[in-house]
């Protein structure tokens, strides 16, 4: 199955951002799929899928993820955004939120779909890799983070 690691390009990272809701959040990340993957995730398809509807979990741990699926996507996608400052999306554990990861993907791989959500929030559960995540200074540091996490 492929890794959360291939499904995100490391320019879909944005690090220490100040954002003040979840759609704004949605918003910037689906524009910057939109501009790294034109041709898999075009503005107006992914204004398609954000007039749809994301659905986001709020995981606890100052994690969230928030995930769409549209029918005209051919492949998974996802994108990150570190805030600075945290954002208070009422998590469970009553943290705010320094990390969502927004995945958008065929409406055809349900299936797929779910092992993705499944496995984010597995290596979302590791401590030491929120950690790492929390603290990588570069995109780069970020994406290789997780790649070593799922080696």
């Amino acid at each position: 199955m492929e890794g959360i690691s291939r499904l995100i390009d490391e320019s879909c990272i944005l690090l220490d951002r100040e954002e003040h809701s979840i759609e704004t959040i949605i918003k910037t990340l689906t524009e910057q799929l939109s501009s790294t993957h034109p041709d898999l995730a075009p503005q107006h398809l992914m204004q398609k899928v954000i007039d749809g509807g994301f659905h986001t979990t709020c995981m606890g741990e100052e994690c969230a993820i928030t995930h769409a699926r549209c029918p005209s996507m051919t492949k998974t996608l996802m994108a990150v955004m570190r805030l600075d400052p945290p954002l208070d999306l009422k998590a469970i554990d009553g943290k705010k939120v320094r990390l969502v990861f927004l995945l958008v993907g065929p409406q055809s791989s349900a299936s797929f779909h779910l092992k993705i959500l499944s496995r984010l929030a597995r290596l979302l559960h590791n401590e030491a890799l929120r950690s790492d995540l929390l603290g990588a200074e570069t995109s780069k540091a970020f994406l290789d983070r997780i790649i070593r996490q799922e080696d």
